[in-house]
């Protein structure tokens, strides 16, 4: 029996994913990552501890599964946007600025004044976002000309792990979309941003293909280290969310998706590039399906939110549930089961490290709103839920005013392993949510890709078909609908309402508490 390893590179951790050419999901590995924030907007990690847990998580999943010298092909997903910058040895230099950033908003307003907006749009299917590589490759350039003059090659998170794996740099189409230096509808390099931009294209990865392309063969030391065969095969894989993409189907247009990790993406696929007009947070990219495009919104803290709960809430549970083998997460979600539907008027702004789609705000904050006596700890905890997915309703309503029908959302990660979230997200939605064999989005696509571009698949469409099957379906109460959109109104007004003191209180924090570099 083949099988197929997909590496997913997430921000909390990188999961390893091993499949078989049936659809069974045979083992699973994970090994944590932790954020570096030193001033409000910073958000950073270190290249060695995602090989640490890449590593990590390899091993656990191969000697999980006991098929090692069965694995074929080795795909990748990994978070988007993050600028790896690479010296002359191929060591990083410096942590890498992810994509929860927020420090380039000059460089974004440069940008701005170099070319224009319209220009740009049509060129790269987006609006300059501070967290994409050209406004982050000026920053540093303006505030770490050292390092900038040691940088040889910048590098995308799980394009740096798959160098490591094989000794081949190279990027693919769906990552590049998010650098604000790529013709997204040409699929290509844009020589006119890089003019504009005065980024050197010698630092860009030469090499820019299609996500399920092999680039390279697993080096024979890593090989031994993990258990598996040297020569392996090892596909370019995919941003997280269009790997995603291809592990819950969403593959062709008329279905979107709903993915609930550290971050919070609505995700579709369409047949050309989705540009919008107005500037909202939204993200337009290349596919990781060849000759497919494909769009998203961004809530940039969702399952944070529910970590940063879980982190500051319920410390002890957390240890205690651990040293049993239960997980603290299942208990809290029991106590959000113990509230009514709408937290009985208590409602949570998920803004714990700002905003992107639709507000694009880097100062916007989290915040509890009509919390009062009667409130206790399980209307906490739902709230927090139901705020999540408030925010993602955020983009479910914008794509619904393109005239994008949104009936039916396939849910992935947190979201959907709980039954409580799956309804929630009906409800809010007021859409079917489907959820899918593979519960891991992310590395099943990353499977995927990397099967499809070992040919044992003829594409992607066909591994789809033959991998993945609907495992549930949670369809709306209407009662509830009807509640949850009385709710949401009050919860898009909240934020028009505290805009600008969100604003005002980031320069006061600034002022008193933190000197920025």
């Amino acid at each position: 029996m083949h099988c197929f390893l997909g590496i997913d590179a997430g921000t909390s951790g990188v999961k390893a994913v091993i499949v078989d050419e049936n659809g069974e999901l045979k083992s699973i590995g994970y090994q944590e990552c932790d954020v570096i924030s030193e001033n409000p907007g910073w958000a950073e990690q270190d290249p060695m501890d995602w090989w640490r847990a890449c590593d990590g998580a390899v091993r656990e999943a191969v000697e999980g599964s006991g098929c090692g010298k069965e694995i074929v092909s080795i795909g990748f997903s990994g978070q988007m946007q993050g600028n790896v910058m690479v010296d002359k040895e191929g060591k990083p230099i410096g942590n890498c600025m992810i994509w929860l950033d927020q420090r380039a908003n000059e460089e974004v307003e440069k940008i701005r004044r170099l070319i224009s907006d319209q220009e740009a749009l049509e060129i790269t299917s987006n609006h300059c976002l501070n967290s994409y590589w050209a406004p982050k490759i000026l920053w540093i350039k303006k505030h770490r000309p050292q390092d900038y003059e040691k940088t040889v090659k910048v590098m995308f998170t799980k394009d740096f792990l798959r160098f490591l794996m094989t000794g081949e740099i190279a990027t693919e189409v769906s990552d590049a979309s998010l650098t604000f230096l790529m013709d997204v509808p040409n699929r290509c390099w844009s020589e006119r941003m890089l003019q504009a931009t005065g980024i050197p294209k010698e630092i860009l990865p030469e090499r820019l293909v299609e996500s399920y392309e092999i680039v390279g063969q697993l080096r024979t030391e890593v090989a031994k280290d993990w258990g598996l065969n040297p020569g392996i095969p090892v596909a370019a894989g995919a941003g997280d969310q269009p790997a995603c993409g291809v592990g819950t189907g969403i593959v062709n247009d008329g279905v979107i998706g709903s993915s609930i990790g550290t971050s919070g993406v609505v995700f579709g696929s369409v047949d050309k590039p989705f540009m919008i007009d107005q500037e909202c947070g939204t993200f337009s990219m290349a596919h990781a399906v060849p000759d497919k495009w494909c769009f998203l919104g961004l809530a940039l803290t969702s399952g944070a939110s529910f970590k940063w709960l879980r982190d500051n809430i319920f410390p002890d549970k957390k240890a205690a549930m651990a040293a049993t083998g239960s997980d603290v997460y299942d208990y809290m979600t029991r106590l959000a089961q113990g509230a009514a539907a709408g937290s009985d008027g208590l409602i949570f702004l998920p803004y714990l490290n700002g905003d992107k789609t639709p507000n694009n705000d880097e100062h916007a904050r989290a915040v509890w709103f009509g919390l009062s006596q009667r409130h206790g700890i399980q209307e906490i905890c739902r709230s927090v839920m139901e705020g999540v997915t408030y925010s993602l309703r955020d983009t479910v309503e914008l794509f619904r005013e393109c005239g994008l029908d949104v009936k039916k959302v396939v849910a992935s990660g947190g979201g959907a392993k709980s039954p409580l979230w799956r309804q929630m997200q009906a409800d809010i939605y007021n859409a079917s949510v489907v959820t899918m064999n593979m519960e891991e989005g992310p590395g099943a696509g990353a499977a995927i890709l990397g099967a499809v571009g070992a040919g044992y698949f003829k594409n992607i469409q066909e591994a789809c078909d033959a991998i993945l099957k609907v495992t549930s379906v949670t369809e709306p109460n209407v009662k509830q609908v009807a509640l949850y959109n009385e709710y949401y109104q009050i919860y898009k007004n909240l934020y028009p309402s505290l805009k600008s003191n969100f604003k005002q209180n980031a320069v006061i924090v600034d002022k008193y508490h933190h000197s920025a570099e």
